[in-house]
């Protein structure tokens, strides 16, 4: 009599299954995605079938998971018991070891996510490490550049994107992959890293665009800031430079400012737009050019950077017009010809400067904190990763006397396949 209880059970388990096996709606119903495995297929497989498999153990667990009654219904409860435990046990994880508590919520909205109901756009939470080859090709190279300039300083700034950060992780039962932590962990010691971190969420609201993926001015401040400090010990960089002035160009001129995000969501985008405004600095004089990639020749302009005219209002106003790549990645002759910087490096040479000479490889991003580094140093060649696929880094290294080098960017110089420098034919 000890085992009645048990016999009982399993007997109503095996009458269940038999009934609804004999029930032909459960084993057609699409909306639960069966394979109409029966428990016939168990004990005779048909080997032409698309239900055979091998083990009479995964035939059973294909008939069991087909033929069971209200199996959707089942799973789905148990999946979101399950999630609702693993995220409990993951906060209290996270409590005990003092590790950032703050989570947020999101809404998908297309390709991306608008964070709570403030309308700030951003990546769904990323939580696929970087391709281990590509970071290691990466790795690989600024390691062939040690071996080659051992004299050169090289730092790396990362900056920390929204879906970059733990904030949602309780949110999506998960963990974010940590980018800047791969890459910092990645990175050989005679390489300097700094990362832009964020203290909540409000702080990144402050620092960043609400429909675009990058910085705004006081977050590039913040970048200019946290790379000066990496930097100031090794190379006499002098005093830190601070804003003079705001231009308020949106609220002056009266346009707003439509992102990469909200342009590519086009009318899903139902939000308020941004506020487009810079910082003025009291920067040296100084002499600029342009490379053509093709002849490698310096070409003079009169501006690099088009915040003149933005403080002029000679703006255009178009709804999808880029007024960061368009005010920071531009540079202008005294003809009025544009040059782009994902076309052409940029070449900075101050009357005022230390006596060293800086590399910049970046994204979009380091567009907005070019300026603030070149006015320290005595000569500064900035290239976007666009342009690095046709300019032999070792040619700028070599014919430029480099003394330090920084990569300044997201995850964009990191998650590219292959190499992301080239050199000459002879490498």
């Amino acid at each position: 009599m000890r085992y009645k209880g048990s016999v009982i059970v399993a007997f109503a388990v095996l009458v269940l299954i038999l009934i609804t096996y004999c029930i032909p709606s459960l084993k057609t119903d699409n909306n639960e995605n069966r394979t109409l495995a029966t428990f016939l297929m168990v004990i005779r497989p048909e080997k032409d079938s698309i239900m055979y498999r091998d083990s009479p153990a995964e035939r059973l667990d294909a008939a069991l998971s087909d033929q069971f009654a209200y199996r959707e219904t089942v799973v789905t409860r148990y999946m979101k018991f399950f999630n609702g435990a693993e995220n409990l046990v993951y906060g209290i994880k996270k409590y005990f070891a003092g590790e950032e508590a703050l989570q947020y919520t999101f809404q998908v909205i297309g390709n991306y996510v608008t964070i709570e109901d403030t309308g700030y756009l951003t990546e769904y939470p990323s939580t696929e490490p970087l391709p281990e080859d590509s970071l290691k090709n990466h790795i690989n190279q600024l390691t062939y550049l040690h071996d080659r300039y051992p004299d050169m300083k090289m730092y790396v700034y990362y900056v920390t994107q929204a879906y970059d950060t733990s904030w949602f992780d309780s949110y999506i039962g998960a963990t974010t992959a940590g980018h800047a932590r791969e890459i910092a962990g990645a990175l050989p010691a005679y390489v300097e890293f700094g990362q832009l971190e964020y203290r909540d969420f409000e702080d990144y609201k402050d620092i960043h665009y609400k429909t675009d993926h990058h910085w705004n001015h006081r977050g590039a401040q913040r970048g200019y800031e946290n790379i000066y400090a990496m930097m100031r010990d090794d190379l006499e960089m002098g005093k830190l430079r601070v804003p003079v002035s705001e231009k308020p160009v949106s609220d002056t001129y009266d346009f707003r400012f439509r992102g990469s995000y909200a342009r590519a969501l086009g009318d899903l985008y139902q939000g308020s737009l941004d506020d487009f405004a810079f910082y003025e600095y009291d920067l040296p004089e100084r002499e600029t050019s342009v490379i053509d990639p093709k002849t490698r020749e310096e070409i003079p302009v009169e501006t690099i950077g088009l915040n003149d005219e933005y403080g002029r209002g000679e703006i255009i106003k178009t709804k999808n017009n880029d007024h960061y790549i368009q005010m920071y990645g531009t540079a202008r002759d005294i003809e009025g010809a544009a040059y782009k910087d994902s076309e052409y490096p940029f070449v900075i040479r101050n009357s005022e400067g230390n006596g060293r000479n800086l590399l910049i490889i970046g994204d979009s991003y380091s567009r907005a904190i070019r300026d603030l580094l070149a006015s320290h140093y005595s000569l500064t060649v900035y290239i976007d990763y666009r342009v690095l696929s046709v300019f032999p880094v070792d040619y700028v290294i070599e014919n430029y006397r480099i003394d330090a080098l920084l990569f300044g960017s997201n995850a964009s110089l990191w998650n590219g396949d292959g190499y992301f420098l080239v050199f000459g034919e002879e490498d």
